[in-house]
């Protein structure tokens, strides 16, 4: 009920020429908390082990991630890959491309072979990359990150959808009514203790329509509830029709909070001065 699909909304409000400004900046730390978070719970009480030795386990890798991240911009190793990504940015090499890939690999590699969710990997993948290419310059940067961003919304995100719905129990969730009657229960459930706190916790200077707004994009969720109820079900502790209901209800989170929220945002924003920089709350 916790959780946020940072993936979903990031890209929403970027499209959307939210993220330069402070309010799209706070969607970003919503997004960034509402993942990052529990993500570790997962991997502290849901991986089958004591929490004790999930905390050591846990420990551990964010040590070895900390070590790459402090290593990353000072390796000799990392001056020659800045300068392959300097030079085949438009070259059939894609060297940078090549090498996020390689090191989103590593990552969910390990967090796999040391029993954490392969989300851990992933997220921390994205850290250690951003690292990589932080001395470089920002237009190669923006270069990098756009084509990466091809793959993943073009791409990756689109089959991970695809792979919820062709694992959704429909005959599950449409079995009883009162399984159906779960859905908007959730969805409800999801805006009052996640989109609820987000709400009220935004600096004091935020409108009442801003938090409705930051309320509905920190309640879209999916991701974190898909993996949540499929260890829950193949643990014997969740039936199949309420995971279904529960990932039927992200689905429809990500499907209406984002569509409602910038109707809001639309409706609510000043008007842009000419030539105003987009800094206004």
């Amino acid at each position: 009920m916790a959780t946020t699909v940072l993936g979903t909304i990031l890209p929403i409000a970027c499209d959307a020429e939210l993220l330069d400004t402070p309010f799209g900046r706070t969607i970003t730390a919503v997004g960034s908390v509402g993942e990052f978070g529990p993500i570790v719970a997962v991997a502290l009480f849901l991986s089958g082990r004591s929490p004790g030795r999930s905390a050591v386990t846990l420990l551990l890798f964010a040590a070895v991630t900390a070590l790459a991240i402090w290593r990353a911009p000072h390796a000799r190793e990392t001056a020659r890959m800045r300068s392959l990504v300097s030079k085949t940015p438009h070259s059939s090499g894609q060297f940078a491309v090549r090498m996020m890939i390689c090191v989103l690999a590593l990552m969910v590699y390990v967090a796999v072979e040391i029993d954490l969710d392969m989300l851990l990997g992933a997220f921390t993948a994205g850290i250690i990359g951003r690292m990589l290419l932080s001395s470089t310059s920002p237009l190669l940067q923006q270069s990098v990150m756009s084509k990466l961003e091809a793959v993943g919304f073009g791409f990756l995100v689109p089959v991970f959808f695809i792979d919820t719905g062709l694992d959704l129990d429909l005959d599950a969730l449409t079995s009883h009514a009162s399984t159906l009657a779960l859905l908007p229960l959730f969805l409800m459930l999801f805006l009052l203790l996640r989109g609820g706190p987000v709400a009220l916790l935004a600096e004091p200077r935020t409108s009442y329509a801003d938090r409705a707004v930051l309320g509905m994009f920190g309640a879209t969720q999916l991701p974190m509830v898909v993996a949540i109820t499929t260890i829950g079900t193949e643990a014997g502790k969740l039936d199949s029709a309420t995971a279904a209901a529960l990932v039927g209800a992200g689905m429809l989170s990500v499907l209406l909070f984002p569509l409602i929220a910038l109707r809001l945002r639309g409706a609510t924003a000043p008007a842009a001065r000419p030539g105003a920089r987009a800094e206004s709350w």
